[in-house]
């Protein structure tokens, strides 16, 4: 049984108006053969009877520690609050509709004291047609390669182009004061959506291990759970998910800069950079994979207020150089007004606002493949040649365009909503 003073393990719930779900994902976490825990249930001011449920769960399992918030803090305020409270040598946190898979915790447990932070993968419960399309993927980007990073290593490889590892807090195992430090240094602020993003950046800045388990599937996501997915995007919903994730960069530039001499290390813009990358691909997925044609324009003025000019233009010639090899590759004839043609237009005016010198390593490769595959394209339909090759040589050297579906891109940036 759990031990009142030091439990082993204390686990994470916040929960915000989530009375459907939470006791079900109370009783995975409870129903563990692995016993000694507390479970740490955080009711963000619910204006449901979550707090009724967790009332229920104290009564019936001295395990069970309420802590109960007057005031609706979002996403960070509420994790902030939960492990504040932890007591556990090891901390761990659960999404409110989501579970664990039975024996997860003695499983993750066996590896507790190997690192800081130990990395278990995922297994995806779609609930509805769209959710099922794109399951096995998601589930794919959740699962963590298997291998041990060391130090300022860890921060590297989080955010980096190619062989990066999923930035969510659930699914890992923390060491307990590691977590409670993490979270105590982030910021004193309402965020939603970026808070992921954002606690990433700090913990693995602070851990001196990463471990990655490959074949551990003990996280059970709920996939479309209190959303609609597949469902249109539209402007404003589209600003504020920019404005969210803006804000999450913002403090991750924050952190390094106020941590530069506590936390030294010679690639502090680097690492902001990537973190600035990953979080506006997703912005930038969402607005091209869920905007009618027509309002991408508008779409794009209102990020290009918002963002550096490279990080926009640089996405949207992401999509150009999957468009174009696309084309290229199938054999398909470019035309003025296709899906290449709307999107080409969008990059070179977003492109006329870089300015000379200030573009990023992203921006430059992108735009450089993507011209590459363009002038290909324009040598194979020389009828086509004078719309298409408007583009002077870039540095990129041909790729193969690849990545997920539209939907299936959505869904990703989502995880961490």
């Amino acid at each position: 049984m759990t031990s009142q003073a030091s439990p082993r393990l204390s686990v994470v719930i916040p929960a915000h108006n989530g009375e459907r779900y939470l006791e079900e994902c109370a009783a995975s976490v409870l129903g563990q053969d692995f016993t000694d825990l507390e479970l740490i249930l955080v009711d963000d001011a619910s204006s449901d009877a979550t707090r009724d449920v967790i009332g229920r769960l104290a009564a019936a399992d001295p395990r069970v520690r309420p802590v109960l918030l007057d005031e609706n803090q979002g996403t960070l305020g509420a994790r902030q609050a939960g492990v504040a409270a932890s007591r556990g040598a090891y901390v761990t946190l659960v999404d409110q509709d989501d579970e664990l898979a039975p024996g997860a915790l003695a499983k993750v447990m066996a590896h507790a004291g190997e690192a800081d932070i130990v990395h278990f993968g995922v297994c995806v419960e779609p609930e509805g047609e769209a959710a099922q399309s794109a399951a096995a993927g998601m589930e794919g980007f959740l699962t963590p390669v298997a291998r041990r990073l060391e130090g300022k290593e860890i921060l590297r490889v989080q955010f980096s182009e190619q062989g990066n590892f999923d930035w969510h807090v659930h699914h890992k195992l923390y060491d307990g004061d590691l977590a409670r430090r993490a979270w105590g240094m982030s910021a004193k602020t309402r965020l939603l959506l970026s808070d992921d993003i954002y606690l990433c950046m700090i913990l693995d800045s602070l851990a001196g291990s990463y471990v990655g388990l490959g074949d551990a599937p003990w996280y059970v996501y709920h996939l479309g759970r209190g959303e609609t997915l597949g469902a249109r995007e539209t402007l404003d919903a589209l600003r504020r998910t920019s404005e969210r994730e803006l804000k999450g960069w913002h403090l991750m530039r924050d952190f390094a800069r106020d941590h530069a001499s506590d936390l030294p290390r010679d690639d502090w813009s680097e690492r902001v950079a990537d973190a600035r990358d990953r979080i506006y691909e997703n912005v930038s997925n969402e607005m091209i994979d869920g905007l009618p044609a027509a309002e991408l324009p508008q779409a794009v003025d209102m990020l290009l207020s918002q963002w550096p000019a490279d990080a926009v233009a640089g996405e949207l010639w992401r999509y150009v150089r999957d468009r174009a090899y696309e084309r290229f590759d199938r054999h398909v004839e470019p035309t003025r007004g296709d899906s290449l043609d709307q999107v080409l237009t969008l990059a070179r005016r977003a492109d006329a606002l870089v300015a000379p010198g200030e573009s990023s390593e992203r921006y430059r490769q992108m735009k450089g493949v993507a011209q590459t595959h363009l002038r290909e394209l324009a040598e194979r339909h020389p009828d086509q040649a004078e719309w298409l090759a408007n583009a002077p040589a870039g540095s990129g050297s041909p790729s193969r365009a690849g990545g997920a579906s539209g939907m299936l891109r959505r869904l990703l940036g989502r995880l961490s909503r």
